[in-house]
């Protein structure tokens, strides 16, 4: 059954999960959240479908366990017609960790876990509910500013700052930053990359958990030993490691000739651990010009000031897009720093890494 409520404010949020516990909980936390109103609940996948037709939401929270219809055809059905801001509120575990990475491969703009009584407790979820809203708000007003900048001419690009070091020659690592909408994202990049052989670093920001299962998806998507990095890690070609979600931050020391990996704990850094800055300071402390940097899309602005660290220290570095990203906060806060060599759009970022690394065109290889 479809419950229909008064909507007095912008930001219009429709609850889909079939546990009515849940419904009344998440009801109770967003009503609370100042500029947040539910508008209606649904319990099934096809209850969803026609309340978001009916109701027309700003954001929808998604269970992805529901009776009938799986939560992850409603999510594509939705995405396919318009893209609305889904939030996946899910069971952490088993196949709900799965199901997580695949929605976000969909195009999920964001996921929490539901709280379970001690690991994941109320005030946690509670917490981590109304900030999700929040990114998935600023998400729903990025996306109608895309489409209204797609129209518009580019914005002046801002005065670069100068390298402080020359650029090197061969590249000996790439290193990834992506936040929310990066899952897709950095697949489609490292897709189009893994050609190239070149040892690959990836922060993404996720909870603990869920990294593990994301970097085997990566693994099968493009060929290369793609795994959670662990302290030691020696990167080779054809390898590509993403850091654990967690306390711990991922950086990359040079010892004896070789690129090592360094997880280390420590409090959070623009805003996030791990984050993609402290990755990126760390390449261009001890990889400098031999590296390229890659900022995708994401939420805040984690990773522009360690993107120009690289660019100053000689290393090449592109931004996505803003057209193509989902949130067009990390690239934006680069371009703006003037961090960025190129912006290019997702589905081109592989060939200019290509053309940079010295690749010609035509002489690809599986």
């Amino acid at each position: 059954m479809i419950v229909t409520m008064s909507s007095a404010v912008p930001v219009k949020v429709l609850v889909v999960d079939d546990s009515v516990l849940m419904q009344k909980l998440m009801t109770q936390i967003i009503d609370s959240a100042p500029g947040f109103k539910v508008i209606g609940v649904a319990g099934s996948a096809e209850e969803g479908w026609d309340a978001i037709q009916e109701l027309r939401p700003d954001i929808v929270t998604l269970d992805l366990e529901l009776p009938g219809r799986h939560g992850l055809k409603l999510l594509a059905r939705v995405l396919k017609q318009d893209p609305l801001p889904v939030l996946i509120v899910s069971a952490f575990g088993g196949p709900g960790a799965d199901n997580t990475i695949q929605a976000l491969e969909l195009g999920a703009i964001d996921f929490i876990e539901k709280p379970d009584g001690t690991t994941y407790t109320l005030e946690g979820f509670m917490k981590h509910l109304v900030a999700a809203l929040q990114r998935a708000s600023a998400s729903r007003k990025m996306i109608a500013a895309a489409r209204q900048m797609a129209q518009a001419t580019a914005p002046a690009r801002p005065v670069v700052p100068p390298r402080e070091q020359p650029r090197a020659g061969k590249t000996s690592l790439i290193a990834i930053g992506a936040s929310t909408g990066g899952v897709p994202a950095v697949q489609t990049v490292m897709r189009d990359l893994a050609h190239l052989r070149l040892p690959i670093m990836v922060v993404q920001h996720m909870p603990p958990g869920y990294t593990a299962k994301f970097a085997a998806r990566l693994a099968t998507a493009t060929g290369l030993d793609v795994h959670e990095a662990v302290d030691g890690d020696r990167l080779r070609p054809g390898m590509a490691v993403v850091a654990p979600g967690g306390p711990r931050h991922l950086e990359i020391e040079e010892r004896r000739g070789e690129l090592v990996c360094v997880l280390k704990e420590g409090p959070l850094v623009s805003g996030h651990s791990p984050s993609v800055d402290v990755m990126f300071h760390s390449v261009a402390r001890n990889v400098g010009g031999h590296a390229v940097g890659i900022l995708l899309t994401g939420m805040g602005r984690d990773g522009a000031d360690g993107l120009l660290a690289m660019r100053k220290a000689g290393a090449e570095t592109l931004i996505q897009s803003g057209e193509t990203c989902v949130v067009n906060g990390m690239p934006k806060a680069a371009f703006e720093l003037g961090a960025a060599d190129r912006v290019v759009p997702l589905g081109q970022i592989g060939a200019a890494v290509g053309q940079l690394v010295g690749e010609r065109p035509g002489l690809r290889t599986a």
